[in-house]
């Protein structure tokens, strides 16, 4: 829970720090655009111990297949070559878990409900046109994460998360740009809770490959 507020007052201290900013620029409404976006994600296996009670009774290793991301994101540009966004984004991904003690498995699944405030760097528009413009960012927030598996389901509540981004966008008209863009996501280790006072402690970890639209009012 701490985490979580410590993301949610750095979220706050952006998004003032932005206002403050586009209030300085003379910020309308022109500078306000709205994206979708979805793909493919890839989140990093985990390995760790289940623990009942204090006590150790298995040692499962989670392997996962590729899954998806989905999420929108409303945000302005509070500075020539700078905007910041709210966004929300969930992915999920199916896993085999095995018991790397007893050999056991089964499969299941991660899903993961994140809210961010990241902070894009705008660089100079490229090409004949200037309709190409590559970008640089960074976010952080929250996030909820549920691996769920043989009827059990383990949570992970307002984990401190935190992502890289870098893509390229190309604009259609002053309004719609089309945008490609690779991203690391991770989350804070922590204790996620289960059944039977079950647990086990671990981090969620991705890299997506996207794709989205940016619409500009």
């Amino acid at each position: 829970m701490k985490r979580a507020s410590l993301a949610a007052a750095v979220a706050i201290a952006t998004l003032t720090g932005g206002a403050e900013m586009a209030s300085a620029q003379g910020f309308s409404m022109d500078d306000v655009y709205l994206k979708g976006f979805g793909g493919a994600t890839w989140p990093s296996d985990l390995d760790t111990t289940l623990i009942e009670e204090g006590e150790q009774i298995a040692l499962p290793s989670f392997d996962h297949d590729t899954g998806y991301t989905l999420g929108i994101a409303v945000g302005a540009t509070v500075m020539p070559n700078l905007a910041v966004e709210l966004e929300y984004a969930y992915r999920k991904a199916d896993f085999t878990v095995r018991d790397r003690d007893e050999g056991d498995q089964t499969d299941g699944d991660t899903s993961a409900k994140a809210f961010m405030v990241n902070a894009l760097y705008m660089f100079d528009s490229m090409g004949p046109t200037g309709a190409i413009q590559p970008y640089l960012g960074a976010g952080i927030g929250a996030a909820n994460v549920e691996k769920s598996a043989g009827g059990q389901d383990f949570d992970g509540d307002g984990l401190l998360a935190y992502q890289l981004i870098g893509g390229v966008g190309y604009e259609v008209n002053p309004n719609v740009s089309l945008f490609a863009e690779g991203r690391w996501f991770q989350t804070e280790s922590d204790t996620f809770d289960g059944p039977d006072q079950e647990s086990f402690d671990g981090k969620f970890e991705t890299f997506d490959l996207l794709v989205g639209m940016r619409f500009a009012f």
